[in-house]
């Protein structure tokens, strides 16, 4: 049971007094930029529409910080921000308030009530999320409802911790528990006015990213130290970095195609060439570039191999993002664009854009989709994302941008040249 500080402020060091605390001036000052209420609501609604289409009393919205989540349903349903716990929890029933189960205890709930964007924010009782859940839903009325569990991570997908999903069993055992792994993909495949808006402030931030990239490397920077100003940049200006992957090698001996996931030691020299893929957040919304910076002037077969093949074949894909486009019309053209020019890539082709890099795929050779999304329609946010590869599969180029479709083409999310390798400096 929540402690409200006005009746245990000047007994603070008993932890059960503090633990639980509510109510308390702190923090009262902090400004979070957020959507609006309108917003918010109008997800909701969606959400409960849904609901009402599948039969569910309730849904457990999750997220987790790591990158295939980024905080996923929580914070599309509350603008819950946190690195806090494996996974987090937000309780969204048919009728009545949503509830936060946060993590953590004391001033960090404290805070995290300023950030969100719901009225209820619960502690995780020292990580007895299933627990914490489970009496959200009794209170609710639900003990016998049908609770849907949307996903928090799209590989596998994942939905939550296991003795999180025991307990509540345990505690709710006339429960019925459905997991709903693209649900929370039907709510965010279309976005809103103020979505885009986010993703678009993105997209400046990764084209921050991509110039402090520019701005950084020099013989004798080591990768990470890339990654460090990528970071600095980013987050002077309000964002998250969600992807930071950065690799280098020689362009007259490569031995990289792709970016490095994680950035190693490795010392830039004149001659190498710096491959990035760098998608950055802002309210919980990416954007991704992904551009070759050289160390001194590029040589020619890299800039040939870029100017014919890369940005060719780039342009070429780009070309059909518009409504109306099928996915299978751009996998066609994904699958000949380098091949026509004498080369080869990586299977990806194009993904879409949640919050994060989500389905449909579309590579080279095979499109996954849901039914609903198979032609290109405004609102649907996606990324392409090449890497045109030599015949042999001995060097290549990473390069990417995001796109939101509109009425009459497509918004580029990520306005920054496209025609030339960038030189550092």
């Amino acid at each position: 049971m929540d402690n409200d500080w006005n009746k245990v402020r000047r007994e603070l060091d008993k932890s059960d007094n503090f633990e639980a605390i509510c109510n308390s001036p702190w923090y009262s000052d902090t400004v979070y930029n957020k959507f609006s209420d309108e917003e918010f609501a109008r997800r909701h609604e969606a959400a409960r529409e849904l609901m009402v289409r599948d039969g569910l009393d309730a849904l457990i919205l999750t997220g987790g910080p790591d990158i295939y989540s980024h905080g996923s349903g929580v914070t599309w349903g509350a603008g819950l921000i946190d690195d806090r716990g494996m996974c987090q929890y937000m309780v969204l029933p048919l009728k009545g308030e949503p509830t936060i189960i946060y993590p953590h205890y004391g001033c960090h709930i404290e805070a995290a009530r300023k950030q969100v964007s719901v009225r209820d924010v619960r502690s995780g009782q020292h990580g007895k999320y299933g627990k914490a859940v489970a009496e959200r839903l009794i209170e609710l009325n639900l003990q016998k409802g049908r609770i849907g569990i949307v996903a928090a991570d799209r590989t596998g997908p994942e939905y939550m911790g296991v003795q999180a999903y025991f307990d509540m069993q345990k505690l709710l055992p006339q429960a019925t528990f459905v997991f709903c792994p693209n649900l929370l993909h039907e709510l965010t495949y279309r976005k809103s006015a103020e979505e885009l808006r986010a993703m678009a402030k993105a997209g400046q931030l990764a084209i921050k990213a991509l110039e402090a990239v520019k701005a950084t490397a020099k013989p004798g920077v080591r990768e990470y130290q890339l990654a460090g100003a990528v970071a600095n940049a980013v987050m002077s200006e309000g964002g998250r970095y969600h992807l930071l992957m950065i690799g280098s090698t020689s362009m007259h001996d490569p031995k990289l195609i792709f970016p490095n996931p994680n950035p190693s030691a490795r010392v830039l020299k004149e001659g190498d060439i710096v491959l990035s893929e760098l998608a950055m957040s802002y309210m919980g919304y990416s954007a991704k570039i992904g551009h070759p910076v050289s160390i001194g002037r590029p040589t020619e077969k890299y800039s040939t191999f870029f100017k014919d093949v890369v940005v060719g074949g780039f342009k070429e894909i780009a070309s059909h993002l518009k409504p109306g486009t099928t996915l299978e019309d751009m996998r066609k053209v994904g699958s000949r664009a380098f091949r026509d020019r004498g080369a080869q890539s990586r299977p990806t082709i194009m993904h879409g854009l949640d919050l994060i890099t989500s389905v449909p795929f579309i590579r080279a050779d095979r499109v996954r989709a849901e039914p609903y999304e198979t032609t290109m329609q405004p609102g649907m946010t996606y990324n392409i994302e090449i890497t045109p590869v030599d015949k042999e599969g001995v060097f290549g180029i990473f390069y990417s941008r995001s796109f939101a479709i509109t009425e009459g083409g497509a918004q580029d999310l990520t306005p920054y040249p496209v025609d030339e390798i960038l030189v550092a400096g």
